[in-house]
Order: C-alpha cells, then structure tokens, then sequence
C-alpha cells in the first residue's frame, strides 16, 4: 500500500516536472492566451488519467485486504 502511494506521488510530480519544463522550452509563455489555455488543458487530461489510474489500482489492493 505504501509502495502505491510513493508511486502516485511520485507519477503525479514527475508529471508536473516534465510539464512545466516543455512550458519553458516550448517559449508557452510568449505565445498567445488560447495556445497556453490548450497545454494547461492537455496537462488537466494528463494529470487526471494518472490520478485515476494509480487510485484505481491502490483501491483494488486496499479491497483485497
């Protein structure tokens, strides 16, 4: 259970990590409003499958018990 929730956290700030870098390397903040509103929302989506995954995942072991 504990090796589930390092996992999770873990994927979620590797995440972030990976994500805010492209921010800066792909100059997001010097492109117009709608092309930084379209990365935030793929970053939503992205962030969302990983929660969703990993809680499915830790529910099913904690039900096992």
């Amino acid at each position: 259970m504990k090796r589930l929730l390092l996992i999770f956290v873990g994927a979620v700030v590797a995440l972030d990590v990976v994500v805010i870098a492209l921010y800066y390397v792909l100059h997001l903040p010097d492109r117009p409003a709608k092309q930084q509103q379209m990365f935030v929302a793929i970053w939503v989506v992205l962030t969302l499958i990983v929660v969703t995954t990993m809680l499915k995942r830790i529910r099913v072991v904690r039900r096992g018990r």
